[in-house]
């Protein structure tokens, strides 16, 4: 056999391993990429140099990964609960409006008094929680379980 016909062969079988290479990261890319944390913060509120007291605050970090704008909706919950499977928070004084946009890298922080919800959701026999995000094209993400001490 002839060595250009070799050559030319390596050479096909290269090029058509990197077009169907480009074609996954093309379509992969396309897809929307949220992370997702949820954490128990204690914030210290600070003016002129004169720390407040602090309180707990249960945050929701959301990170857009993908490299595209992307908008999400206001985040909602899924309970270890048998009754109380799926909530929502409904707060009278925020002030984000959804849908949100998010750039590529951008993050948001959605958060609430850890006080305020922490003893309505034990009532529930409510032990862990999990952030269910969903974006305007419906599609849903999903954070880790975030479980309560007692």
């Amino acid at each position: 056999m002839d060595y250009k016909v070799i050559i030319s062969i390596y050479a096909a079988l290269i090029s058509t391993i990197v077009f169907i290479w480009r074609i996954y990261e093309f379509y992969h890319d396309r897809r929307g990429k949220f992370n997702i944390e949820i954490n128990k913060i204690y914030k210290v509120p600070m003016s002129n140099s004169i720390m407040s007291k602090g309180v707990d605050f249960l945050v929701i970090k959301i990170t857009n990964v993908s490299k595209n704008k992307r908008y999400i909706d206001e985040p909602s919950f899924v309970s270890n609960s048998k009754n109380k499977k799926f909530f929502n928070l409904l707060l009278f004084d925020k002030k984000v409006k959804y849908p949100l946009p998010l750039e590529s890298g951008e993050t948001h922080e959605y958060s609430v008094e850890f006080n305020q919800i922490i003893d309505e959701l034990k009532q529930h026999n409510i032990s862990k929680i999990k952030t269910i995000l969903r974006d305007t094209h419906n599609k849903k993400y999903y954070s880790d379980w975030f479980e309560f001490k007692t």
